[in-house]
């Protein structure tokens, strides 16, 4: 009486576990091993979990006054080249990657935008009628360099800077009424700094 029972059961599990399909290991944290090692050494300076975590205060007086002359030159170099509208020059100091952005259509369209409200602006606070401001629209890189980069930045101040990383820093101006403006997000690509965004 027990066989015809299992038999008939039989099917059913055979069914269930058809659809059931096999179940991933989920790996099983090691939580217990870095406790362990914790407790057995209480007095080991601590240390972060995630080595890509960046301190700025670890940065030297020394390494931000060298950074800061460093960047001024880099800044003026790349005043002058704006200011003679050098556009391949200008080119040189970007990464690839911003470049590959300032590329982009989207990135385009978002500027044509921003420069087609910034002449309206311009032109009412000159007295001019906003709506007869004809929109320049921004094709190319070259485009964005000629349009925007020329008129606003050729006459940049560098005023302070703040590190990502060892390697890469936040430069800033201060305008009159003292606030911090972001001028550049500057990396050391090959051995040279490169603006990133």
């Amino acid at each position: 009486m027990k066989q015809i029972g299992l038999l008939s059961i039989l099917p059913v599990i055979l069914v269930l576990s058809c659809h059931s399909g096999p179940h991933p290991i989920e790996p099983v944290p090691a939580e217990p091993i870095v406790a362990e090692a914790a407790a057995a050494d209480e007095n080991a300076p601590a240390v972060s979990a995630d080595p890509a975590v960046f301190d700025p205060a670890a940065i030297s007086a020394d390494m931000y006054a060298s950074t800061m002359a460093e960047l001024r030159v880099f800044i003026e170099a790349l005043n002058a080249i704006i200011r003679a509208r050098n556009y391949t020059a200008w080119v040189s100091y970007l990464s690839e990657s911003y470049y590959a952005e300032i590329n982009s259509q989207e990135f385009l369209a978002r500027r044509s935008e921003e420069l087609f409200r910034r002449d309206q602006i311009v032109a009412s606070n000159l007295g001019r009628d906003p709506r007869r401001v004809q929109k320049r629209v921004l094709r190319t890189s070259r485009d964005f360099f000629y349009n925007v980069v020329v008129p606003s930045r050729s006459n940049d101040r560098l005023d302070d800077i703040s590190f990502v990383d060892e390697n890469r820093v936040k430069a800033y101006t201060v305008d009159s009424r003292g606030n911090r403006l972001v001028l550049y997000d500057l990396k050391i690509i090959d051995n040279r700094w490169r603006i990133i965004n």
